[in-house]
């Protein structure tokens, strides 16, 4: 038994003695950025506050964007909404109301 306890304790030491601190420097910085990207995951598909909530009911009720009010109304149709899927909502919102300002204004014909 006394034989294996030695045995053991050699093959430790030689991995030991085989692993360099780069390594371990890799492996610790690949650790947190494995977890971070879980975490934000878990916070993607975690679902919306009540706030939030009426934040797309808003959107669903304005007429300036149109795309944005048909996506909230799909939105506000569902049980639950994720926060992923209001991101992409409050994306697609800002982008039209950008676009809207930057249009160029109509010039209405006079007879």
């Amino acid at each position: 038994m006394a034989i294996d306890l030695k045995r053991i304790f050699k093959s430790i030491l030689q991995f030991k003695s085989k692993i360099r601190l780069e390594q371990v420097y890799n492996i610790f910085i690949s650790f947190i950025i494995l977890l971070i990207l879980v975490l934000g995951l878990l916070a993607l598909n975690r679902p919306i506050s009540v706030e939030k909530f009426h934040n797309v009911l808003k959107i669903s009720e304005q007429q300036n964007c149109p795309e944005s009010q048909n996506s909230a109304l799909a939105l506000s149709q569902q049980r639950e909404i994720k926060m992923g899927q209001y991101l992409k909502l409050m994306h697609a919102y800002h982008a039209e109301t950008e676009r809207a300002h930057q249009l160029p204004a109509q010039v209405l014909e006079q007879p």
